[in-house]
Parts: structure tokens; C-alpha cells; sequence
């Protein structure tokens, strides 16, 4: 090979790797504001669920599979009359009057060990932090697991 032919092939062979470089980045790039743009959206979609979660009229509370509080919004620490910190970390089972409590925790342990996501329909009395307790009507569903069981419970609680 001739010197002035190995100088064109390695201009040329430079000329495609700068072109390859330069489209490399701008698609990087481009998927990297695609990626921020995303990321935006999902920022506002999760903030949007949090502000309806909170300020939903009806009480809230999503347990574990075990029962165990994880969160709460405004209506349900009004309805528990606690604060959330008093809420979280403790069974829902804690806040149902002790006559209750037996048939109360056996529907729910029956509706995991069915694994589905039916709905439960069950009333019980509610022994708030403070003050008289009060009958209510607790709606839960599971929340599944993409496989199999259970990922926690959604509980919608009423009084009536």
C-alpha cells in the first residue's frame, strides 16, 4: 500500500468515526431529554396521586401484607384521632375494638391466603386514640403482586 493511499484510508476512517462520534452524542442526547422529560411527568403524576390521596374525604390506610400501617392520609388520622406517627409502624388490628379484633383479623388473613385482588366488605368497631369508639365499615383489597401474593392492603374505613 502506497503512502498516499494509507493516508486516505486513515483520513477516511477518522472522517466515519468523527460522524459516528457526533451521532452518538446527539442521540445520547436526545435520549437523555427524553429521559428527563419522563422523569418530569412521573414527578407530577406522583405528586398529583399524593395531593389525592391526602386530601381524599374518605379515610385511607395502606397496610403491609401483615397489616402493619405504611401510610395514612389526613381523613384517617382525623378518624383514628392521632397524629400519623402515632399510626405508622403499628397493626391496623390495634385500632379495633378488643370484641371485634378476632373476627376482624380473621377476614382479613382470609382475604391474603386467597391471593386475589377481590374486595372485602366487613364492619368493626374503631377504637380511636382518644375518645369513644365508633362503629365503622372497612373496605379492603390487596394490592397484587405482579407473580403471586400480596404487596400490602388498601383499606377505605367509614363510620356508620
Amino acid at each position: 500500500m502506497s503512502g498516499a493511499s494509507s493516508q486516505w484510508l486513515s483520513t477516511t476512517v477518522q472522517a466515519v468515526r468523527d460522524l459516528m462520534l457526533k451521532r452518538l452524542q446527539s442521540e445520547v442526547e436526545m435520549a437523555l431529554e427524553e429521559l428527563q422529560g419522563q422523569t418530569a411527568l412521573l414527578e407530577r403524576e406522583n405528586a398529583r396521586y399524593a395531593e389525592f390521596f391526602e386530601f381524599a374525604p374518605d379515610a385511607y390506610v395502606i397496610t403491609d401484607p401483615g397489616g402493619v400501617v405504611r401510610e395514612v392520609n389526613e381523613a384517617a388520622a382525623e378518624l383514628f384521632r392521632a397524629a400519623r406517627a402515632d399510626l405508622l409502624g403499628r397493626p391496623i388490628s390495634d385500632f379495633v375494638a378488643a370484641e371485634d379484633r378476632v373476627a376482624f383479623l380473621s377476614k382479613a388473613v382470609g382475604l391474603m391466603l386467597a391471593g386475589a385482588p377481590r374486595k372485602l366488605t366487613l364492619q368493626a368497631r374503631l377504637e380511636p386514640q382518644h375518645g369513644a369508639a365508633l362503629a365503622c365499615q372497612f373496605a379492603v383489597r390487596a394490592i397484587p403482586l405482579r407473580k403471586s401474593g400480596a404487596a400490602g392492603l388498601c383499606w377505605l374505613i367509614r363510620p356508620g
